[in-house]
C-alpha cells in the first residue's frame, strides 16, 4: 500500500510539474499555434450597376433591362508562416482594362503594401454584364457619362474588398483537389477540310480538340471544421445565355449553389483558358442554371475527397510578354478605312488615328500580362491575360505537372484580345484573325505569339522555383 501511495504522490507532482512548465511556455510563445500555420481571408462585394448601363457581350449595343441575380467581387486573400500574403480577385466581368487593373493594384500596394506580383486579377468572363471602358467613344452620351461615374466605383469596390479580405485573415487549413469530368464545355471551332466552320446548333458543336475539363477547388476551414472560402476554376465561355439582364451566367449559379452547400463560405470562380470552349447548351435561363449546378456538384465531389494540404512557402512572380503584330497600319492606311462599309473598322481606324496623333506612332507589340504563384510546395497556379484558349493550359500543364499540380487560369488582369496558339493563328477564323475587329490591338499576332507567351510564363516559373 506504501508504494501504491508513493507511487500516487510522485504522478501528482509530475503532472503539476508538466502543468506549470506549458503555461510557461505558451506564455512566453502566445503566437506559437500561428507561427507554423498558413492564414485565409475572404470577402464578398456587390457591383451591380444600380442603374441601367450599357451591356456588353451578347447584350451589347443595348442597356441593361433589369437583372437575374447581382454580380459580384470577391477577394481571397492568403499569407504563408513567413508573413508573405497574396489575393486572388475574381468578379463576374467580361474583362479588366491593363489601366483599370494597374490602377487597382497601385492602390492595393500604398494601402496594404503588397507587391504586384502578389495581386492575381480574374474575371469570369460572363457576357450579361456592365461594360467597364469606352475605347471606341461609341456610346450614347447618356451611358457614357454612367460609365463615367460606375467605373471610379467600381475600383473602390476592388480595393474595399482586397482590403477586407486581408482584414479576415486568420489560421486556417488550406488544402487543394480537382475532380474530372464536367464535360459542358465544348469547341466552337469545327474542323473541316476547307478549314474552321462555326456551327449555329450547340449539338454540332465539336467535343474534339484541345480542353480542361478539371475543375480545380482550393479550399480554407478554420480550426472549427467551418469552410471559409473555396475557390474553384473551370474553362468555358459563359456564353449560355442572350439577354439584356445582369447576370454571372453559369458560373455566377455554381458560386450561389456552392455557398448554399457550405453555408458561410464565399465561393470564387477562376475562368481557365475556354476561349474557343462554350456550353453544349444555351440561350435558356435553366441551361445556365443547370451548367452551374453541374459544376457545384463536381466541386462538392472534389471537397468531399482526398485533399493535399498547402504546406511550404507562398513565391509570386508577374511579368509580361512583348506580343509582336502581324502588321501595323500606316495612317494612310487608316484614313482610307474610315471609308469602310464596316461599322467597328471605321471605329477601330479612327481610334489609331486617334493613337498616332497622341503618341506619333502605333506600337507594334502588346504587352500580354502574365503571373506565377507556387502556393506551398505542390500547387502551381498560372494566370495569362486575354481570351487565352484552351491550347495554352494544355501545353503549361504538360511541361510543369512532373511533381506538382498545375492550375493556369486565362482571362487574368486584362482582357486585351484573343491569345491564340500558333495552330489556332494558322488556322484563321474567329479567335486567330476575325475577333481582332473589335479589339484595340491593330492586327493579329505574329507567329511568334505563342513561343513569347510560354517563354514568358517558363521564366516566371523559373523565378518562383528557386
Amino acid at each position: 500500500m506504501g508504494i501504491i501511495t508513493e507511487f500516487t504522490r510522485i504522478k501528482k507532482s509530475c503532472l503539476k510539474y508538466l502543468i506549470c512548465l506549458h503555461i510557461v511556455f505558451f506564455l512566453c510563445c502566445p503566437d506559437y499555434s500561428d507561427a507554423d500555420s498558413w492564414k485565409a481571408g475572404a470577402a464578398s462585394r456587390v457591383i451591380t450597376p444600380e442603374e441601367s448601363s450599357w451591356m456588353v457581350g451578347y447584350g451589347a449595343g443595348k442597356p441593361s433591362a433589369g437583372k437575374i441575380h447581382d454580380l459580384y467581387v470577391k477577394a481571397f486573400a492568403i499569407e504563408d508562416p513567413d508573413g508573405t500574403k497574396a489575393v486572388i480577385v475574381t468578379a463576374d466581368l467580361i474583362g479588366l482594362t491593363k489601366e483599370f487593373s494597374n490602377d487597382i493594384a497601385l492602390e492595393v500596394t500604398k494601402r496594404f503594401n503588397l507587391p504586384r506580383e502578389t495581386i492575381l486579377f480574374n474575371t469570369s468572363h460572363t457576357h450579361c454584364g456592365p461594360g467597364i471602358s469606352n475605347p471606341f467613344k461609341t456610346l450614347p452620351d447618356e451611358y457614357a457619362k454612367k460609365l463615367e461615374t460606375y467605373v471610379p466605383w467600381l475600383k473602390n469596390r476592388y480595393i474595399d474588398v482586397i482590403g477586407e479580405s486581408l482584414h479576415n485573415l486568420e489560421p486556417v487549413d488550406i488544402s487543394f483537389s480537382s475532380v474530372k469530368p464536367v464535360p459542358f464545355a465544348v469547341s466552337r471551332r469545327y474542323p473541316t477540310p476547307e478549314g474552321i466552320a462555326y456551327r449555329s446548333s450547340p449539338s454540332s458543336y465539336y467535343t474534339g480538340g484541345p480542353r480542361d475539363d478539371i475543375v480545380p477547388v482550393l479550399r480554407a476551414i478554420d480550426s472549427d471544421g467551418a469552410v471559409k472560402a473555396i475557390v474553384f476554376g473551370y474553362s468555358c465561355h459563359p456564353i449560355t445565355l442572350n439577354i439584356d439582364k445582369f447576370c454571372g451566367d453559369y458560373p455566377g449559379y455554381a458560386q450561389r449553389y456552392i455557398e448554399e452547400y457550405y453555408p458561410g463560405s464565399v465561393a470564387l470562380f477562376v475562368q481557365g483558358c475556354g476561349g474557343e470552349l462554350v456550353p453544349n447548351a444555351r440561350f435558356q435561363l435553366e441551361y445556365a442554371m443547370g451548367h452551374g449546378k453541374a459544376l457545384a456538384d463536381a466541386v462538392k465531389k472534389a471537397l468531399d475527397g482526398k485533399q493535399i494540404p498547402v504546406t511550404g512557402q507562398l513565391r509570386c512572380a508577374y511579368g509580361e510578354a512583348a506580343l509582336e503584330l502581324q502588321h501595323v497600319p500606316d495612317k494612310n492606311e487608316l484614313e482610307d478605312n474610315l471609308n469602310s462599309d464596316d461599322t467597328f473598322i471605321r471605329n477601330k481606324s479612327a481610334y489609331l488615328l486617334k493613337q498616332i496623333e497622341n503618341n506619333g506612332k502605333i506600337d507594334t507589340t502588346y504587352p500580354c500580362p502574365l503571373q506565377a504563384m507556387h502556393i506551398g510546395n505542390d500547387l502551381l497556379l498560372v494566370g495569362i491575360g486575354g481570351e487565352t484558349v484552351a491550347g495554352y493550359s494544355e501545353k503549361i500543364k504538360t511541361k510543369y505537372s512532373s511533381n506538382q499540380f498545375v492550375w493556369v487560369a486565362g482571362y487574368c488582369n486584362e482582357v486585351f484580345a484573343y491569345l491564340p496558339t500558333l495552330k489556332i493563328l494558322k488556322e484563321g477564323g474567329y479567335e486567330g484573325e476575325r475577333a481582332m475587329t473589335y479589339f484595340t490591338i491593330p492586327s493579329p499576332f505574329a507567329e511568334t505569339v505563342e513561343m513569347r507567351v510560354l517563354d514568358g510564363v517558363h521564366t516566371l516559373v523559373g523565378k518562383i522555383s528557386e
